[in-house]
């Protein structure tokens, strides 16, 4: 018997299986699965009763709070389409998107509505006003929709601001739920897991995560604020096993000046700029387990792990963390994911050649909303082409170097930021670093470091260089370091290598 594959089901499931175990913590307020299901199934019928359904489109705009994560339940099982969109972003871009993804309704935080207030869409704001439409409604449960079709779009995700060429990731529900089976296999996720969301939902459904602590059962802790101590203090709080996020969000945890031990055993998935050997070391050393992660918006995101494989589990600290810094092997739902040379061909398991790491499967996107071209280059071939430089080690663990654009060809040599970068996260004194390529004379490109210190640190750029010149090549080693208090960061905390490429420029200028 064929039955649409959509993470409604997992929700479904939850609601009846969970009924009496708790959904989402949030501060002091309490929601069971019963009560989680009773309240989508009431927003579920206030869409129908403003005529939403299959091929609309209902954006969010909101921080991680309980009726985000309830969008992400109902609006899809009303038929219509989600448009997460990110918190942080500008009025002028809000505008762009909200004209461009052709939204019916917009479901609008309060404190947000100052940066959409002149834009002509229809907006529920979150608070008394929502609340009051729901307890207009019914509490039954609702059957799944009788038309939907697994390869309907479930969510839209900008992840381009441009206006010239903007990228709305159409995910399937086929997409989405295959995808969290992955998380919830990969990340152990069971009915008593405890999971918070640091990651911001809007980032590609807070990476899987919405439906994934669902479909297991387990509690969603949500909370619209990111702060390095109010991420400590509901992790103590809500007696947390698991979170996600970019490491230079978390960062932080493994900070000498602000580190604490972990209460108790905790997954961290990590994803985004690459972790280097020394955090995920620190984590380690402080209790938490760090699960690296590789993906983009495009694989729903999440395709590879980085797992802890009986070949590597009595290994050392540090030589674990080395390997953990890789981004490891396929997901169990991701398909085939390889590295591919400028020939098409698979690039050897040597560690040192260079291809482009390219994902063919399940999860991979159906295409960007509303811009085909953009969809025929990125699937081009029968791939999808991520536009990441990797490269296979010998145990078949997959390692991103660079992206495409990042790549810094120096006097005719191919040099990996991300290489450069790990080997100063190797000095005690680093915080955060970032390499980019600058303009050179005889060169073509030399590369540049830009670095943050731990507080306290009295190390000068000179004493960097020297450290980078006893670990690397000598075309490998910055020609300058730049100390800065802080690296510019986009509001998912991965660096801004454009920014600091502008300002490489300008001084080699």
């Amino acid at each position: 018997m064929r039955r649409p594959l959509t993470p409604l089901d997992l929700a479904r499931r939850a609601f009846k299986l969970f009924a009496a175990r708790p959904a989402v913590e949030q501060g002091s307020e309490r929601f069971s699965y019963a009560e989680f299901g009773a309240r989508t199934f009431r927003l579920v019928r206030a869409l129908a009763a403003r005529r939403i359904g299959r091929g609309d489109h209902v954006a969010l705009l909101a921080f991680n709070t309980h009726e985000a994560l309830l969008a992400y339940h109902a609006v899809p099982w009303s038929g219509a389409t989600l448009v997460p969109l990110n918190p942080r972003l500008s009025e002028e871009e809000y505008a762009f998107f909200l004209a461009h993804c052709e939204a019916e309704l917009l479901i609008v935080d309060a404190a947000l509505l100052p940066k959409v207030a002149d834009v002509r869409v229809s907006k529920w704001v979150i608070g008394e006003e929502f609340e009051a439409r729901l307890a207009d409604q019914s509490p039954a449960s609702l059957s799944l929709p009788v038309d939907l079709d697994e390869d309907d779009v479930i969510t839209v995700n900008y992840t381009s601001g441009t206006t010239s060429d903007p990228k709305g990731v159409m995910l399937t529900h086929r997409n989405v739920y295959l995808h969290a089976l992955g998380l919830m296999y990969h990340l152990d996720l069971r009915p008593t897991s405890v999971y918070l969301h640091t990651l911001p939902m809007s980032h590609a459904n807070g990476w899987g995560g919405v439906w994934a602590v669902t479909g297991a059962g387990a509690t969603h802790v949500t909370t619209s604020e990111t702060a390095t101590e109010i991420v400590v203090r509901d992790v103590e709080r809500h007696a947390v096993t698991h979170l996600s996020a970019s490491p230079t969000v978390l960062r932080t945890l493994a900070d000498p000046v602000t580190a604490r031990r972990a209460p108790r055993p905790i997954t961290v998935t990590l994803a985004g700029s690459p972790p280097h050997a020394r955090f995920l070391a620190d984590l380690m050393d402080l209790g938490y387990r760090p699960l690296h992660a590789y993906g983009l918006t495009e694989t729903s995101p999440l395709v590879t792990f980085s797992d802890d494989t009986p070949d590597v589990r009595d290994h050392s600290v540090q030589e674990r963390a080395e390997t953990f810094a890789r981004q490891g092997f396929e997901s169990v739902t991701a398909g085939e994911v390889s590295v591919l040379d400028e020939r098409g061909l698979p690039v050897p398991n040597d560690g040192e050649t260079l291809g482009e790491v390219v994902v063919r499967g399940p999860t991979v996107m159906k295409g960007y909303f509303k811009n085909d071209a953009a969809t025929r280059r990125a699937l081009r071939g029968g791939w999808f082409h991520t536009g990441d430089i990797a490269v296979l080690h010998p145990d078949g663990r997959l390692q991103v170097r660079d992206r495409v654009s990042d790549i810094i060809v120096t006097g005719g040599e191919r040099l990996s930021s991300v290489e450069v970068e790990g080997v100063l996260y190797l000095h005690p004194s680093v915080r955060e670093a970032v390499v980019v390529g600058a303009p050179h004379a005889t060169l073509g490109e030399a590369p540049i470091a830009f670095v943050s210190l731990h507080a306290g640190s009295n190390v000068e750029a000179r004493d960097l260089v020297s450290f980078a010149s006893s670990h690397l090549a000598a075309f490998k080693v910055p020609h300058d370091v730049r100390l800065l208090s802080d690296l510019p960061k986009n509001p998912n905390g991965k660096f801004l290598k454009h920014v600091l490429r502008a300002q490489a420029r300008t001084v080699a200028g």
